[in-house]
């Protein structure tokens, strides 16, 4: 007895028993930590991404743009916040956001919020300050998303419930008006060559796909801009000193505000019957819009020594070609509506038309000379080449086919010449401007700034 009480055998084992005791705690509160921070940085991307999406809502109703997304800024928010994982706990929202990743359950003590804010930002990239007014308008939207879970080692240290919060801030920056938009989905949409020379109030010009010079451009006038979503060719042109004004090559995609001329149901128009364009005591002939329930023109041709005037309205085509070679043609308050296969060429002599403010037929139309819905982009390219003497005012909408404007276009009757296609190919020197416009596109610039 008296030789095992003196005995030392297994004394570092107990040591070390008793050693790991706190050592395991330690090691397992810094897991739990661990966790936090993985939780934290998910609940930082899902607010990003809801920010970030928010701002991109808000810049449509900034920039007054006539089709925005019929969803809040705070569905749009909620719906990337969704979409990583992070939604109002039950029952505070059941809203079936697509695409969402959110739990239908969450473990038990566990709950997570999404707060949207519209509000001003003041600052720049490195500080600033958020305040909300009362009318819930600004420049900027904050995503503020938490997850409140219980703590449990660390309730050793007098924590009962944690909560891990995360907070971003998007700005949105000026909007530019743009007088000229590439839809695309054609790699280099905006093709700026021959030796173009565009005149007018200066505006933004841009491309939803990549920019392309084909030479250096030369802009008359301030504020002009040229934009891009995904690239510029080539590489030396690009950014180089002869570009001459603002360029940015990278941006989020402009807002189309005529988009929803795509899905008219005039579009479903048929007909092929020549113009009613008698001769009046004038000595002009003067054409009659179609009637409500009347179906649409065929082909109309303007050569040398016609003198046409196209009376106030709205005129539909079908499959018709409309060329003008020469001769005058001239209207005030008038919008053409090109349907099926119809192809439009101006290429010569003295144009001269003007869109309404108000269209009488559609307000969809307010403020649009041309709505071209003609399908195939390969056949039906519209080349206008004006030579000095074409003035076109208002809205010019393209979205299946290739613009090419070439020559020189003057303005006239009108301040505003702005035109969205599939692609333009602009050479020449051509007239473009935003002020009166009634439809006009913006840039969406939108930037994370917390």
């Amino acid at each position: 007895m008296r030789h095992l009480l003196r005995s030392q055998q297994g004394a570092a084992a107990f040591a070390t028993v008793i050693a790991l005791v706190p050592l395991i705690g330690v090691v397992s509160l810094g897991a739990e930590a661990g966790s936090w921070y993985v939780t934290k940085k998910n609940a930082q991307n899902a607010a990003d991404a809801a920010a970030y999406s928010g701002a991109l809502r808000l810049a449509c109703t900034i920039a007054g743009a006539t089709n925005c997304d019929p969803q809040s800024v705070d569905y749009r928010g909620k719906e990337f916040a969704a979409q990583n994982a992070f939604c109002n706990s039950s029952p505070t929202d059941n809203t079936p956001y697509p695409d969402s990743q959110c739990p239908t359950s969450l473990p038990s003590r566990i709950a997570r919020a999404v707060q949207i804010d519209i509000g001003d930002y003041v600052g720049d990239y490195n500080a600033g300050t958020f305040t909300t007014p009362p009318a819930g308008t600004g420049n900027a939207v904050r995503a503020r998303v938490s997850q409140q879970q219980p703590a449990y080692l660390a309730a050793v240290l007098g924590l009962t419930t944690v909560n891990i919060p995360a907070q971003a801030i998007a700005l949105v920056q000026n909007p530019t008006k743009l007088c000229a938009l590439a839809l695309g989905p054609d790699s280099g949409a905006l093709k700026l060559g021959g030796n173009l020379s565009n005149n007018g109030t200066g505006c933004g010009m841009m491309s939803d796909t990549t920019v392309q010079f084909a030479s250096t451009p030369s802009f008359t006038g301030s504020g002009w801009a040229i934009y891009g979503v995904s690239g510029c060719t080539p590489s030396n042109t690009c950014n180089s000193p002869g570009v001459g004004v603002p360029h940015n090559y990278f941006m989020p995609y402009a807002n189309n505000p005529l988009s929803k001329l795509d899905s008219e149901l005039f579009n479903s128009r048929t007909g092929n019957t020549s113009p009613s364009c008698p001769v009046q005591t004038d000595g002009w002939k003067h054409c009659t819009p179609n009637s409500a329930g009347s179906g649409a023109y065929g082909s109309f041709t303007v050569s040398n020594g016609d003198q046409y005037i196209l009376d106030p309205g709205t005129y539909f085509f079908y499959k018709a070609t409309i060329k003008i070679t020469g001769g005058q043609l001239k209207g005030t308050g008038v919008t053409l509506v090109l349907l099926g296969d119809s192809q439009l060429t101006i290429n010569g002599g003295t144009v001269d038309l003007s869109a309404p403010a108000t269209n009488s037929f559609s307000s969809d139309l307010n403020g649009v000379l041309i709505d071209d819905q003609a399908p195939n982009k390969t056949s039906n390219q519209v080349k206008i080449n004006g030579g000095g003497t074409v003035s076109l005012g208002g809205a010019m909408y393209f979205p299946y086919v290739d613009v090419s404007w070439a020559g020189t276009t003057a303005s006239t009757n009108t301040t505003c010449s702005a035109v969205i296609a599939r692609t333009i190919d602009m050479s020449g020197g051509g007239y473009l401007s935003t002020q009166g416009c009634g439809p006009v596109a913006y840039t969406q610039i939108v930037a994370l700034v917390q």
